[in-house]
């Protein structure tokens, strides 16, 4: 039995409503541009009045400070356009005499009059409980498979449910949509998920309850009227398909086939779209720009990689399903891909010192920044790079980079067979780099030379010059020099300990 508190409180959820729809046409009457039919014009009343207040009156600036206003933040939309009708209005002589602006006050009258009457609940009703015909409260809408669909949609209520797959009845509290042979019909089913303390208006009919109806009328064959006809959205056992459905034959046993009827779960697909606004909440964009610049954060980054989108509809999204009206008119697909549990392990072979130091670039981009951000200071407040505070900073973060660079080096030991360098594209002083213990004729040769070393300390200054802001800084030769010799003793450090090691 549902409570008389409850029962009133659904019955004013209903005014409130029915209220909303009604300011709602109000403000667009108001705000709308005109509308001309059959020689007829209507609707735009304040655009109409601006024009007929500008023929009749020279307040010009009154009048373009009336145009120019904007809604505050006090005013709701219905607020602002009343109060710009009357002030328009305000700008005329009590006294003014014009057919046009009679007969839009007189228009502007009627309307509000009509909308007033057509929005009180018994009337309201009277229209349009009859069409609850053309809803259905399902899980599964045949809509989202074609718009122009007319089959029957489905409410999913079975218990069995198999955890290998991902269905409709796995939801805790799956979120039940409307669905509409006509789109025009959709505010009935407003009306009937209006609910109160977890009890809806459709709830108070499946339980043969009316009492909530009564505070609209005493006559009780119209409210038996509502009844009957809202009814019709829930209480229907027939089921049809359409000619626009799809449809998959599926054998069974010789010259015998089931005939399966897919159908899209808007109740899923509002799960995952429900899961997938995450991605966009502040703490997740937090989290990201956190990640990118390598930096801790709390909230773990959620990302799903290879996503789809399914566009079900055109501009009207609601001409499907209520919760795709939601969605905008999109369904997210997730990548069903299984996991790949063994990557492929990246080749060192196809290197070159062109393609070393482009990788570089980006493994060392924010030990760059800092040394960058580093000398732009000392240049912005004149102070000398020589002094031995300074000059000990800056070494130490050529150093941070040479690191970087000999990370790199290491990693591809770690990963490729002994020797690999003889059959790669490197340079005979880079190939010394990754594998200085080769004793071969070549590699030997190259070591008593002596010069592979100074090549690799020229090649990484001069690369090192040019990832820095050369324009503001004015780098030249000498700081080329400089980084070649701090890159020089680190890199004389590195092959002694590959040398041992190998």
């Amino acid at each position: 039995m549902i409570s008389k508190h409850t029962s009133k409180a659904l019955a004013k959820g209903i005014e409130v409503y029915l209220a909303m729809r009604r300011d709602k046409k109000h403000e667009e009457y108001l705000k709308s541009k005109p509308q001309k039919k059959k020689g007829v014009v209507s609707k735009g009343i304040n655009i109409r009045l601006l024009s007929i207040v500008k023929r009749l009156t020279d307040k010009n600036e009154a009048v373009k400070l009336v145009e120019k206003a904007k809604k505050t933040k006090e005013q709701n939309a219905l607020a602002f356009q009343l109060h710009k009708y009357h002030h328009l209005l305000a700008l005329l002589d009590s006294d003014a005499v014009d057919l046009e602006l009679s007969e839009l006050k007189a228009e502007y009258l009627q309307f509000v009059s009509e909308l007033e009457m057509l929005h009180k609940p018994a009337n309201w009703l009277d229209e349009w409980a009859i069409k609850a015909k053309d809803i259905s409260f399902a899980t599964h809408v045949a809509k989202l498979t074609h718009s122009s669909s007319k089959g029957s949609s489905i409410l999913e209520s079975s218990l069995s449910s198999n955890k290998r797959y991902l269905t409709t009845n796995l939801l805790h509290a799956p979120e039940i949509d409307t669905a509409s042979s006509n789109a025009a019909s959709l505010p009935v089913a407003d009306v009937l998920k209006i609910e109160h303390d977890g009890l809806s208006v459709l709830d108070c009919l499946k339980e043969e309850d009316v009492s909530l109806f009564e505070s609209f009328t005493d006559d009780e064959n119209q409210i038996a009227k509502w009844v009957q006809g809202l009814k019709q959205a829930y209480d229907s056992d027939v089921k049809q398909s359409y000619f626009l459905a799809k449809q998959v034959f599926f054998p069974i046993s010789d010259q015998d086939y089931h005939l399966l009827l897919p159908l899209t779960s808007s109740s899923l697909a509002q799960a995952l779209h429900n899961e997938h606004k995450r991605f966009f909440e502040d703490e997740q964009v937090k989290a990201r720009e956190q990640r990118k610049n390598n930096k801790f954060s709390a909230t773990l980054v959620v990302n799903y990689p290879n996503k789809a989108k399914l566009n079900i509809t055109g501009s009207n999204h609601s001409n499907a399903s209520s919760l795709n009206g939601k969605r905008g008119g999109k369904i997210t697909l997730f990548s069903s891909q299984p996991p790949s549990w063994q990557s492929k392990g990246k080749s060192y072979r196809e290197l070159d010192s062109k393609a070393l130091y482009k990788a570089l670039s980006f493994l060392a981009k924010n030990e760059v920044r800092d040394l960058n951000n580093y000398l732009k200071l000392l240049k912005n407040k004149a102070l000398s790079d020589s002094q031995p505070i300074r000059a000990a900073a800056i070494t130490r973060k050529v150093q941070a980079i040479s690191h970087a660079f000999f990370d790199e080096v290491m990693l591809a030991n770690t990963v490729e067979q002994t020797n690999w360098t003889k059959a790669s594209q490197l340079t005979l002083p880079y190939q010394l780099l990754f594998e200085p213990y080769r004793d071969d004729e070549q590699a030997t040769a190259e070591k008593l030379a002596g010069k592979w070393q100074a090549v690799i300390s020229k090649d990484f200054a001069r690369w090192l010059n040019k990832q820095l802001d050369k324009k503001q800084l004015k780098l030249g030769t000498i700081h080329e020099e400089l980084w070649a010799k701090l890159f020089s003793h680190e890199l004389c450090r590195f092959i002694a300990i590959q040398e041992v090691s190998g």
